[in-house]
Order: C-alpha cells, then sequence, then structure tokens
C-alpha cells in the first residue's frame, strides 16, 4: 500500500450498522457489510438485517434474501420477535421484487397472524399494506383498498407519521389504476405534505432516510399524473425533483421509475428523442435489478413509443416481453392488454 492509497473500509460492527442505517448510508452500510462472513452475519440478526435492507436498497435482491433469512432463523432461535418480524417483512418484500408473489404473500400473511397473535399494531400495518400492494397488482382493487383502510387506522392508531404516509402513498396509487386522477392526487399530496412533516423532525434526530423515499415516489406518481393531464412542464418539473431525490438516497429502482416518467413527459411535449434515451436508461437498469414490474412498465413505454415511431418488429419485442412480466406478476388485465396491442402490430 503507498503513503496516498486510501484505507481499506472496515468490517462492519453492530453500532455502525446502526447509525449507517439511520443515515440512509446505504452504500458505505453494504460496502463494510460485504467484508463480514457468512458466520459472523449468521451469528448476530440486527446486523444481518441492516446489511440485507441496505442490499434490497441498492438493489442486490439475491444476497438480501439470503442474509434476511439468516436474521430470521437466528432472531427466532433467540425468541427475538420483533427482529424476526422485520426480517420477514424484508423477506416479503424481496420476494415480492423478484416476482414471487405467491412466496411473498406467504411471507406477509405470516406476518399478519404473528402481529394479531402479539398485539403488534405496527407489524399489523406493514402487513396489510404490503398484501394491499400484493392485491393492487393483481388488479383486486377492493381488497387493496380494504388493506390499506386497515394499515391507516394502526398507523393513527399509533401515530405514525410515516407510516401514514406511505400508505397514503399506497392508496393513491389504488386511485390511479381505477381512474379517479383528483383522489389519487390527494393521497399523494397528502403522503409528500406527511412525510416532509416527519423528515423535519427525522432530521433533528439523524432518522433513517424513508422519508426522503416516500416524498420521492409520490412526487413521481403526480408527475405522472400531471402527464395524463397534458401539463408536460409541470410533470417534468416533478419527476426531475424526484430524480434528484433518488439519485441522493441512492435508489436505482426509483431512479429508473421516475426516468420512465420523465420519459413519458418528453412524449407529451414532442420530444421522443429524449424518451427513447430516458427509457433506454431505465430498461438497462430494470434488467440489472431484475426488476418484473419495472421491466414490465418500461417495456411497455418502450414498446408503444417503437410503434409510433415506425419499429413495429421492436415495438412488438418490447410489448412480448411487458406482456410476459406482467402476466408472471398476476396483473391479467395489464398482460393482456399489452398482448393485444403486441398481436395488432
Amino acid at each position: 500500500m503507498t503513503a496516498n492509497a486510501p484505507a481499506p473500509p472496515a468490517p462492519l460492527t453492530l453500532e455502525d450498522a446502526r447509525m449507517l442505517r439511520a443515515a440512509g448510508d446505504w452504500r458505505t452500510l453494504v460496502a463494510r457489510g460485504a467484508l463480514l462472513s457468512a458466520q459472523e452475519l449468521q451469528a448476530e440478526p440486527e446486523l444481518a438485517y441492516a446489511y440485507a435492507a441496505a442490499c434490497r436498497q441498492l438493489g442486490d435482491t439475491a444476497r438480501a434474501l439470503q442474509v434476511a433469512a439468516w436474521a430470521e432463523a437466528e432472531a427466532r432461535r433467540r425468541g427475538d420477535r420483533r427482529r424476526a418480524a422485520e426480517a420477514v417483512n424484508l423477506l416479503g418484500n424481496a420476494l415480492f421484487e423478484e416476482g414471487r408473489l405467491e412466496e411473498a404473500e406467504s411471507r406477509f400473511g405470516e406476518l399478519l397472524a404473528y402481529a394479531a397473535e402479539w398485539g403488534d399494531e405496527e407489524f399489523a400495518a406493514r402487513a396489510s399494506n404490503n398484501l394491499g400492494i400484493l392485491s393492487n397488482v393483481r388488479g383486486r382493487r377492493d381488497l387493496a383498498l380494504a388493506s390499506y383502510q386497515r394499515a391507516l387506522a394502526s398507523y393513527q392508531r399509533l401515530g405514525n407519521v410515516l407510516g401514514l404516509a406511505q400508505t397514503h402513498h399506497n392508496l393513491g396509487i389504488s386511485y390511479r389504476d381505477l381512474g379517479f386522477d383528483r383522489e389519487a392526487d390527494g393521497h399523494f399530496r397528502r403522503a409528500v405534505d406527511l412525510a416532509s412533516a416527519e423528515g423535519e423532525v427525522a432530521a433533528a434526530r439523524a432518522a433513517e432516510t424513508d422519508t426522503e423515499t416516500v416524498i420521492a415516489v409520490s412526487e413521481t406518481e403526480r408527475a405522472m399524473l400531471r402527464v395524463r393531464s397534458g401539463d408536460a412542464p409541470l410533470a417534468e418539473a416533478l419527476a426531475t425533483r424526484a430524480l434528484q431525490r433518488f439519485e441522493r438516497i441512492g435508489d436505482p429502482r426509483g431512479r429508473a421509475d421516475v426516468l420512465r416518467v420523465l420519459a413519458a413527459a418528453a412524449r407529451a411535449g414532442g420530444r421522443d428523442d429524449d424518451a427513447a434515451l430516458r427509457l433506454e436508461d431505465a430498461l438497462s437498469t430494470a434488467r440489472a435489478q431484475s426488476d418484473p414490474l419495472l421491466m414490465a412498465e418500461v417495456q411497455r413505454d418502450r414498446g408503444l413509443l417503437l410503434r409510433d415511431r415506425g419499429h413495429p418488429d421492436d415495438a412488438r419485442a418490447a410489448l412480448t416481453e411487458s406482456a410476459q412480466h406482467f402476466a408472471r406478476l398476476g396483473a391479467t388485465a395489464e398482460a393482456e392488454a399489452v398482448a393485444v396491442i403486441a398481436r395488432e402490430l
């Protein structure tokens, strides 16, 4: 090692993991966690959970699943109910992101049953929210709305502002998918307002940066609603702000999703070349993350753009892949709608 060479990162300690997680420094947490052996991670469930959560945040879902399973096993062995519940919730989310919906639903159902047995409002709310997301993806809007209402009730009893913000964001997505754009926008604005207020408190106590994520995803959805209403400049402004947040957080999935919205804004403004570049960037990330929902949405948008630009073969390939991903997720209505367009080419 030369005198000017930077010192290698130190292996992750439990105290450092807590601080890095609170600061939202996922990259450092992953870099230092990667220096730990499997035995070290298996021996300390909180450390394993923090590392797994950071891996998921940066898109390494396979590693997150592996390490979260270690965290769950050791937490159960110790009788640490809270840590086991956190690990089950993380496993469910990671399984969802891999498109393994049946397994994800099983884990969230398990979490809801545990929460009911323990009288744990927080995990009941988390499980309800996640079951709502699964229902919404599968087109079961009534079940999704019922799950979100249960989550809202639990978070209200707890006074959990961030949880309320996350649930309002989810409600906005369901209302958007039902075609009620005004109601959807109201829920997205409520999510931003709640998360912004909580973020001020979080900054004072160096809490986790989940508030930034809620704000960014809700701004992304508000931007798409502006595209749908024909206000491309406002959509671009909202989406650009969300992009800056995602890049600051270090969230590749969020960045790719907002690039998809920026592409839609560019198309609405007559800038198809910009839209194509943004969708190619989003597609590259979606493939790297192996995220089926993101792949489905990006390829659908690429296919429509390619069709409109006179490239039917490329459009058909993109739309066919999109339909396959939607079908894999159980989103049968979306899959069939995209497949119909592909067949017409």
